[in-house]
This record gives C-alpha cells, sequence and structure tokens, in this order.
C-alpha cells in the first residue's frame, strides 16, 4: 500500500527557496511574495511534526491519520475496554501499541 499524505502520516521538510526575480521587477513586490511563502512552508511543516508527536489527549483526533500515536486517557476510550495508554491508528482503528 503506498503512502498516502491526505490519509497517512507523513512529516514535511522545511527546505528554504532562494529568492527569484530581477533587478527590473517590483522587488517589494517579490520580496513579500516569497516571504509568505517561507512562511507557509515552515507552517506546514510545524504543523506535521505537531501531527506526528506523541500527544497526551481524552479525545480523539477529529481527522486521524494512519501511523499517528496518542496516549490516551479518560474519556476517550478507544479500545472500548478502559484502559490507558499508548495507541495507534492503522487506517480504520485504534490498537495498543
Amino acid at each position: 500500500m503506498a503512502v498516502n499524505e491526505v490519509t497517512d502520516l507523513t512529516l514535511r521538510e522545511y527546505i528554504q527557496t532562494n529568492l527569484v526575480g530581477s533587478p527590473e521587477s517590483d522587488y517589494d513586490k517579490v520580496l513579500n511574495t516569497h516571504i509568505l511563502s517561507e512562511l507557509q512552508q515552515i507552517q506546514t511543516a510545524l504543523k506535521s511534526l505537531a501531527e506526528a508527536s506523541i500527544q497526551s489527549t481524552d479525545q480523539a483526533p477529529s481527522k486521524p491519520k494512519r501511523g499517528m500515536v496518542r496516549y490516551n486517557v479518560s474519556p476517550w476510550d478507544p479500545l472500548s475496554n478502559s484502559s490507558q495508554g499508548l495507541v495507534v491508528y492503522n487506517g480504520s482503528a485504534w490498537v495498543a501499541v
């Protein structure tokens, strides 16, 4: 089964890009566009790291992805056995680690 960024937990790497523009162009506009693009890439990378981190939580993630690991605490009971501990989402259900 191939990895799918929509359904599977993946990390997004941030790679800095170079400012592209000619001296004749509107430098301020090019710079603003470049900075916004860089900030969006950084935001995406940080979000993927936050999703991938093991978090203690009392409720299921709203959009779980295959590979997510969580430490479940009451009232969340993903295993339906009143236990607390590490669980991983396998794409269709939470299972104990």
